[in-house]
């Protein structure tokens, strides 16, 4: 019997792409994605018709598409869902990206706490795949915590750096409301996590995603504050410095398509026997050379084995 998952912001950017992904994977029976937005009338017959192009259709999950919203904690569409889901992949946000307001945030941790809950409540659920961000992280972009850490020793137990500041002039851009929905969110999986031990019911991976772009998700799409318009010549003499730093920041932390689906695969499939505890954290970022992040622990834990490198061209074997 193959495992049922439940896809949260199933209509989003990563939501859509590990649908399509999992769909066809052996070890999943069916998919349920569920969004604040109405499907397309026909989706879920439009991607497993896509998908049987290529794929036998007894080969790929039952799929279908609700529309729940997350931050109503009675809602009755997303709670079915989840109380009968073997794990849960939680994208769900009010705005999933770093220009989130103080109240977008709130409203985000809000529906982090319901998911989380109703998992540990629904005795089937037996884990929860949170997807945190890098943004946790972030003040390791500038002084003073830049210089300590070296390449590749940022591991997912460091001091949290709450909040990615970038001070380029016009496109400034400061991610710490969103970030810190992110960081309380790992804390409510980490503690829920802990309170179920004792039964031993619900597991918790939290992945810290790196920059995953819509579409084609190219290097060069990745900009220092995410608007795809930003570039070095609108960039005042005196923030060229800081633009160059964040600029290599954010391509170093890139997570390529497949790098993506492998990571989020295995989040949902790997043997926990291996975790020091039913909640572990972990990077999640392609094989670029020279950044700070350590996959050490995605790779132990997970096994992850990541292919792509934001500063090559075409793969780089995993070390």
């Amino acid at each position: 019997m193959g495992r049922h998952v439940v896809i949260t912001g199933a209509l989003g950017n990563l939501g859509q792409k590990l649908i399509r992904h999992l769909a066809p994977h052996p070890e999943i029976a069916a998919l349920t994605g569920v969004d604040a937005r109405a499907a397309p009338a026909g989706l879920a017959q439009d991607v497993t018709a896509a998908l049987a192009a290529r794929h036998a259709a007894s080969e790929l999950a039952t799929l279908e598409f609700r529309t729940s919203d997350f931050r109503d904690g009675a809602d009755a569409g997303w709670r079915q869902a989840i109380e009968a889901c073997d794990a849960v992949v939680h994208f769900a946000a009010q705005v999933p990206t770093p220009h989130a307001s103080w109240d977008d945030a709130a409203a985000s941790l809000d529906m982090t706490l319901h998911v989380g809950l109703a998992a540990v409540a629904s005795r089937q659920c037996a884990r929860v795949v949170f997807a945190t961000t890098n943004h946790v992280m972030g003040r390791y972009k500038d002084e003073p915590l830049a210089s300590a850490v070296a390449a590749g020793a940022l591991e997912p137990d460091a001091p949290y750096g709450v909040g990615t500041v970038v001070d380029i002039g016009a496109d400034a851009a400061d991610s710490t409301p969103y970030a810190a929905a992110k960081f309380a969110g790992e804390r409510i999986c980490r503690a829920l996590a802990r309170a179920d031990q004792d039964q031993g019911r619900t597991e918790f991976v939290a992945v810290r995603i790196g920059w995953c772009n819509a579409g084609a998700n190219q290097p060069s799409s990745l900009t220092p504050t995410g608007a795809p318009d930003v570039r070095p010549d609108r960039v005042p003499a005196a923030q060229q410095a800081a633009f160059a730093r964040a600029d290599r920041w954010f391509k170093a932390m890139w997570l390529s398509n497949r790098d993506f689906v492998h990571l989020f695969e295995r989040a949902v499939l790997a043997d926990s026997r291996p975790w020091p505890a039913s909640y572990i954290c972990v990077n999640g970022m392609s094989n670029n050379a020279g950044m700070k992040w350590s996959l050490a622990a995605t790779r132990a834990w997970l096994g992850y084995a990541p292919r792509d490198d934001a500063f090559a061209r075409g793969p780089r074997p995993a070390a």
